[in-house]
């Protein structure tokens, strides 16, 4: 698709390309050479690209026609682009001085051209099968625009960074079950975080989840819990038993407690909402998680704040074809990307290696080639229980990872596994050393 523009407007695209450097910058990665008109104007502008590009500045008219004689087909004169350069150069400057109408017109040709062909390529992908692929698609397509962002500038902009600290320290957040993991984050995690729980099979990985969505609650957060592998019905009455304190073999019998107890819980805190899913086990990516979250924010006037997927290993990546090492990391990272994008936190779960049955405190080394999958996350910690303290009902909680507080410590646990509760324990480790 060529450009709609008048010959003088695309003449002045090149005119600021060659003279303001603010302009190319902002605009060098939205026009393509086919998007001119004229193949002369085409060639110019990838020149000049070329000469940035390589020197990190804008070109003379004398080093611009050196450019040309390399790149130039070999029916084209010279002296023609010599005569354009001549024109570019004369016109009238009332035509060019409005800079940002330029860059106002190249930005909304670049995304309309983009979203175009992401259409297209989606067409492709829909016929080959590649429906998870057709989101990040389009997605990318969105983000053509011409906004640049410098980053940090340090020295100029210290009172602001201390007073986003500040803030930041006073602002929302999640808590975990346990006080003392909170104390050592300030408070809890934040928004646009991701956090795993990390426990061989039957330990308590889910139990984990559960608790954590009531705590949620509790400070009346929006949970939307995903289980990939137990039914909806069963997951809401491992909560019914931890948010009314009804063992679970009771819970039939005491339907009309569990009721009432629901409501006074309701009642104290009106702003919480749960939303339970069950998707097939190996089926969902990120991509249905995305869709469901459309759907319950058009039906149900549903947005969450925390997303609890029970478990990780249960997903399927975007990407196909990857080894499974490979395809855990790729879907922690889409997870995390999952948070980044809606403001959220986002707890999963995700299990060891098979010595982490043997070890007596997971760490990263019982996680081998998976490692990777905990790269990306913000904050992890370990389940870790030995037989006695099964039947003791006990277990011990151990930081692995936190990007922003202490790490590499542990919490003693109790768990009443008649009503699912997990509650931080006494210090008892001392007496076993």
């Amino acid at each position: 698709m060529k450009y709609d523009f008048s010959e003088n407007i695309q003449r002045g695209i090149l005119f600021l390309s060659k003279y303001n450097r603010d302009f190319y910058l902002q605009i060098a990665s939205l026009v393509k050479e086919e998007y001119f008109e004229f193949p002369i104007h085409g060639t110019l502008f990838s020149s000049i690209r070329t000469h940035y590009d390589k020197y990190s500045s804008l070109p003379t008219d004398d080093f611009l026609v050196e450019e040309v004689k390399d790149v130039k087909e070999g029916k084209e004169q010279l002296s023609d682009y010599v005569d354009e350069l001549h024109y570019i150069n004369s016109m009238d400057t009332s035509s060019i001085d409005n800079v940002e109408f330029y860059l106002d017109i190249v930005e909304s040709f670049a995304r309309k051209e983009a979203m175009k062909s992401a259409i297209t390529e989606s067409i492709g992908l829909m016929k080959d099968d590649k429906i998870d692929e057709i989101e990040s698609v389009v997605r990318k397509a969105l983000t053509v625009n011409r906004n640049v962002d410098y980053g940090h500038l340090y020295f100029d902009d210290i009172k602001g960074r201390f007073e986003r600290i500040f803030k930041e320290a006073e602002g929302e957040r999640f808590s975990l079950v346990f006080p003392t993991l909170n104390r050592e984050l300030e408070g809890g995690l934040s928004r646009k975080e991701l956090a795993m729980v990390v426990a061989p099979p039957g330990v308590g990985k889910s139990l984990y989840l559960v608790n954590q969505g009531v705590q949620a609650l509790m400070e009346n957060k929006k949970v939307l819990y995903i289980s990939l592998e137990m039914s909806e019905d069963k997951i809401a009455q491992r909560f019914d038993s931890v948010t009314t304190l009804i063992q679970q073999r009771n819970l039939k019998e005491k339907y009309h407690i569990v009721t009432e107890r629901l409501q006074v819980f309701k009642d104290e805190f009106p702003e919480s909402r749960l939303i339970i899913k069950e998707f097939p086990t190996g089926l969902a990516t990120v991509n249905a998680v995305r869709s469901l979250m459309v759907q319950l924010k058009n039906y149900e006037d549903f947005v969450p704040d925390i997303i609890l997927l029970d478990y990780l290993e249960l997903m399927r990546p975007t990407r196909e074809g990857l080894a499974e090492y490979q395809a855990q990391q790729r879907i922690s990272e889409e997870l995390r990307g999952l948070a980044v994008e809606n403001n959220i936190l986002v707890w999963t779960a995700t299990q060891t290696n098979r010595q982490g049955r043997s070890v007596k405190l997971i760490t990263d080394a019982e996680l081998a080639d998976a490692y990777g999958k905990i790269r990306t996350c913000d904050y992890a910690v370990s389940l870790n229980q030995t037989e006695e303290e099964f039947d003791e009902g006990r277990m011990r909680a151990y930081v692995m990872k936190s990007r922003n507080g202490k790490q590499r410590f542990v919490v003693p646990v109790n768990i009443d596994y008649s009503i699912l509760r997990l509650t931080e324990g006494e210090d008892y480790f001392d007496d076993e050393e």
